[in-house]
């Protein structure tokens, strides 16, 4: 019989160090928490009063829920690891791009505990406005994801695997590219002697009419004008940046394919 409002943590990487707080606050007892770096377990395990372990061996039977917050291309690895569990027990991963089908392997009921933010150890996330995808396989599950999201976020939404996909692929775009062309920006301006702190200005404008616009209606710029003088001008400045100059051609004419008809 699983111990009610029982959780193994299987993780304890950036996800897992947002996760279980948030699930130890609202009143489930983490039984353990799992990293391949024992180290890692311990420093999660000890907030939340767990058992700290480093091999999926030692992992207790009796939970009720196992919850899976490591990479995408270790998720079948430490799959491979679990017992199988019955019919009272639930698995869940926090992916937003791995198949919960791959899941049924070891269990009757499993889905997805998704969340739709960047998380980094050590940084604070809101995770009361922070959406949450849910998805179970059965109603049962289902409605455990839904009401336990449901306590920790104001927005919590029903979704499928493609659905979440898709979700995950956007929010690459608008974070994972967003900060990558901001890094890039920083370190061209470092390498010619100029300082990127004179960016701060722009950056905040930007995100600030992102939040409150449609994008799609605020662009500016040299391509969305079909300006391509100045293009040329820029270009030249990146003859010796070759892959900042293939970036800058790419994104160029992604804006005027969007706005081409104008």
């Amino acid at each position: 019989m699983p111990k009610s409002n029982s959780i193994i943590a299987i993780g304890a990487g950036n996800v897992a160090s947002h996760f279980i707080p948030a699930l130890h606050a609202i009143g489930f007892n983490i039984i353990q928490v799992y990293s391949r770096t024992l180290s890692n377990a311990q420093t999660l395990a000890r907030k939340v009063k767990a058992k700290a372990i480093d091999d999926l061996e030692a992992i207790d039977h009796d939970a009720e829920w196992y919850l899976i917050m490591v990479k995408d291309d270790a998720i079948k690895s430490v799959l491979n690891q679990l017992p199988e569990l019955n019919q009272k027990q639930f698995l869940a991963h926090t992916s937003g791009a791995t198949p919960t089908t791959l899941l049924g392997k070891k269990a009757e009921n499993f889905g997805s505990f998704y969340a739709l933010q960047t998380f980094k150890k050590g940084h604070p996330a809101n995770l009361k406005q922070t959406p949450f995808f849910v998805y179970g396989n059965n109603e049962k599950t289902q409605r455990l994801f839904r009401i336990t999201a449901r306590k920790i976020s104001k927005k919590v939404t029903e979704c499928s695997d493609i659905d979440r996909l898709k979700y995950h692929i956007s929010a690459v775009f608008i974070n994972n590219f967003v900060n990558h062309l901001a890094c890039v920006a920083n370190d061209y301006l470092i390498q010619n002697a100029l300082d990127p702190s004179m960016l701060d200005p722009i950056r905040k404008k930007t995100f600030n009419n992102i939040l409150n616009n449609d994008p799609c209606q605020i662009q500016t710029g040299p391509a969305v004008r079909n300006d391509e003088k100045l293009e040329k001008k820029h270009l030249a400045l990146l003859k010796m940046h070759p892959e900042l100059k293939k970036v800058y051609k790419a994104l160029s004419s992604s804006i005027k394919a969007k706005y081409e008809d104008s």
